[in-house]
C-alpha cells in the first residue's frame, strides 16, 4: 500500500487513444453522455493494458472538467513515483480502439439510442434489450488471448528493465 507520503504524477491521456477521432465536438447536445462513455471505455481498456495495476501504484481516473460548454472529459494516470513508473509507459498507450474497446462502446451507444427513441415514443417505455444489464457490458471474453498475453509480457519487461537499471546503478 502507498504511505501518505508517496508522490504521484499526472499523466492527461484524453478521452480515447490519441489516433481515434472524436466524433462529437464539446457543445453538442451528445457531447456530455458520449464522451464520458469514451472516457470509461477507454479508462477499462488502459486496466488491461496495463495489467490492472495495483491502485497504489497505477491508476486511472476519468475526470470531469468544467467549460464554457459543459464538462469535458480526461482519463488522467496516475503515476506512482518509483514503482508506478516502472509499470507505466507512455509509449504503451494505445493509439487506436481495440475489438473489445469498439465493442464495449457499440453497445454503450445503442444504450443511449434506445433510450433518445424512448423519450420520442418510437420505443415502448418497457424496452429492455436481451442481456442489457449494468451501464457497459463487460466485452473482455472477446480479446485475443495473444493480444492479452503480448499486454502482459510488456508488463512484465518493463518491470524487468527496471530492475535491471537498478540492479546496475547499485
Amino acid at each position: 500500500m502507498a504511505s501518505p507520503t508517496t508522490s504521484f504524477r499526472e499523466v492527461s491521456l484524453g478521452t480515447r487513444p490519441a489516433a481515434e477521432r472524436e466524433f462529437i465536438p464539446p457543445g453538442d447536445p451528445q457531447y456530455g453522455e458520449i464522451a464520458r462513455l469514451d472516457a470509461f471505455t477507454f479508462k477499462r481498456y488502459l486496466d488491461r493494458v496495463f495489467w490492472h495495476p495495483r491502485p497504489e501504484v497505477v491508476r486511472f481516473e476519468v475526470r470531469a472538467l468544467p467549460s464554457s460548454t459543459g464538462s469535458v472529459y480526461d482519463v488522467v494516470a496516475l503515476v506512482a513515483t518509483g514503482e508506478g513508473d516502472d509499470w507505466f509507459s507512455e509509449a504503451a498507450v494505445p493509439q487506436r480502439w481495440d475489438y473489445v474497446a469498439i465493442s464495449e462502446t457499440s453497445h454503450g451507444l445503442s444504450k443511449l439510442q434506445a433510450a433518445r427513441l424512448k423519450e420520442v415514443g418510437k420505443l415502448p417505455e418497457d424496452y429492455t434489450p436481451f442481456g442489457d444489464e449494468g451501464p457497459i457490458l463487460d466485452h473482455s471474453n472477446l480479446e485475443n488471448p495473444e493480444e492479452v498475453d503480448l499486454r502482459r509480457w510488456d508488463v512484465i519487461n518493463r518491470l524487468r528493465e527496471a530492475s535491471r537499471r537498478r540492479r546496475a546503478a547499485g
